[in-house]
């Protein structure tokens, strides 16, 4: 090919290739920064669990008129037992206080009861407005979040630049801005990777061991990881500081370092930001291959696979605790006992791994995510290194090359700016805590405290501690529930929630 033929086929490239590509790319980086930074703004405030409470009404049990004066013998009876003092609160909140201690009751208020039913509550039972759960691995999700804004900031910015102005900031006359420009894109690259890669761990420990993961995890084992993770991290991106440099082509076609006679030369050339020492760039580069891309894309398809996995065996063991079978028998045989007993444990712990269900299946998109849109460009990047494509002595085959590095540069940021979307679309959880954060009066649901509406007439009828702990404990502690056997005719007793 002849330098007029090549000249003709780059400047084809140019304005049929190339300047739709920058326009796309103009628009795409600017929706892409703008909504991705509001995005994670809001997956910040909503992880973070900001304006959002839960109001759990007090405890009730309802009473007949004609009990009410056996009402107030069995508020001081309890409160004589249990040494605290017990408030009596009639539905047109007239409250009625009486201060007990070990001897007689005293009477420390006076009120008038007028209705037909009011509550009988202990003080240390009153559930108070408490902040709502905080979000699992809160930590790590918040850095998450704040290591794809600085991303999102770093590099999709200078592209924006590059397409709006035609201004490239890393490969202007300034070596400072190269080299530190360089080294922050490829820090917050792998920073924001690997710390989903943590956080996709720290979910596996709390799926596969619930009881243990706050013990395995924690405390120097953690710090020591994070520690370890970005000291590597900084010191395979500190070479890069040693080994840019500004070069261009000159007029045999051979790159050469930026000196002072270069603008006195042709200031129209192509500046490249990079290092004429093929040995010390290819070191980098399959430095870079590894810590950036094969570990962590195997981390997370190891992770990602288990995750699922613990989901899975999690909704087994749901549908086969639905189907155990309950029996009212109160001479149950000793094998049946301990198989409800294992079931009951089995139950418990099944609880404790459903409050992370929601975090686990909201991480799971995020990380095959990040797989699809991070893949092509590491495989674009082996290539162009392996053939040298970027320093060919065809401008028609760089302007290719660039218009394909534009392109899938395009679709590796797109990770930085949707997190939020993919936690909107795939977990419940997230969905109601923005709707808490959106409409700060109307909140996602009300929460009541777990206790037991008992008919009064029958109170006496349970043993004691049932008694204390129906009046008295509320949401703090549940009374064990009773067989139908046990309740006269007529009565029934349900938990509500």
């Amino acid at each position: 090919m002849n330098l007029t033929e090549n000249y003709t086929k780059f400047l084809a490239c140019q304005r049929d290739i190339l300047e739709y590509v920058r326009k796309f790319g103009l628009g795409y980086f600017g929706v892409l920064i703008f909504f991705g930074t509001i995005g994670n703004i809001i997956s910040l405030l909503v992880i973070r669990g900001v304006r959002q409470t839960y109001h759990q009404p007090s405890c009730q049990i309802q009473k007949e008129p004609s009990e009410e004066r056996g009402q107030e013998f069995a508020a001081l009876h309890v409160g004589s037992r249990r040494n605290f003092p017990v408030r009596v609160i009639p539905e047109n909140s007239q409250v009625l206080s009486f201060e007990t201690t070990a001897g007689s009751p005293k009477p420390s208020g006076v009120g008038v009861i007028n209705q037909t039913r009011f509550s009988i509550v202990s003080p240390s039972a009153i559930p108070k407005r408490q902040p709502m759960r905080k979000h699992p691995s809160k930590s790590i999700f918040t850095a998450l979040a704040i290591a794809d804004t600085v991303a999102l900031w770093v590099n999709p910015i200078r592209y924006w630049i590059l397409f709006a102005f035609g201004f490239d900031i890393r490969q202007n006359d300034s070596v400072t801005m190269c080299r530190l420009h360089t080294f922050l894109t490829y820090a917050t690259r792998d920073t924001a990777i690997w710390v989903l890669c943590l956080l996709t761990f720290e979910r596996y420990l709390i799926g596969c061991f619930p009881h243990k993961a706050k013990i395995i995890w924690r405390g120097r084992r953690k710090v020591s990881a994070w520690v370890g993770i970005f000291s590597v991290i900084l010191a395979k991106n500190s070479i890069l500081i040693f080994i840019l440099q500004l070069i261009y082509p000159d007029d045999v076609g051979d790159f050469v370092i930026v000196g002072p006679s270069y603008a006195e030369l042709n200031t129209s050339r192509l500046l490249l930001c990079d290092t004429l020492d093929l040995t010390s760039r290819r070191v980098f580069f399959y430095l870079d291959i590894v810590i950036y891309s094969l570990v962590p894309t195997g981390l997370l398809l190891v992770l990602n696979i288990a995750l699922f996995r613990v989901i899975q065996r999690r909704n087994i063991m749901c549908r086969r605790c639905e189907f155990f079978p309950k029996s009212d028998n109160v001479g149950a045989t000793p094998l049946e006992d301990s198989m409800r007993n294992s079931m009951s444990m089995q139950l418990g712990s099944l609880k404790i791994i459903g409050s992370v269900v929601q975090a686990n299946q909201l991480l799971i998109p995020v990380g095959v995510f990040h797989l699809i849109t991070s893949v092509p460009i590491c495989i674009f990047s082996i290539v162009e290194d392996a053939m040298q494509l970027k320093r060919s002595p065809s401008a028609y085959a760089r302007c290719v090359v660039n218009a394909c590095g534009y392109l899938l540069v395009m679709l590796g940021a797109t990770t930085y700016g949707v997190n939020c979307l993919i936690y909107f679309l795939s977990s419940r959880q997230f969905r109601e805590r923005l709707y808490a954060l959106t409409y700060p009066t109307r909140l996602v649901k009300e929460v009541e405290p777990t206790s037991y509406f008992l008919d009064p007439r029958h109170i006496s009828d349970l043993p004691y501690t049932s008694q204390v702990d129906c009046l008295c404990t509320g949401a703090r502690q549940l009374p064990r529930p009773l067989r139908r056997s046990q309740l006269p005719h007529g009565s029934d007793a349900g938990a509500g929630m």
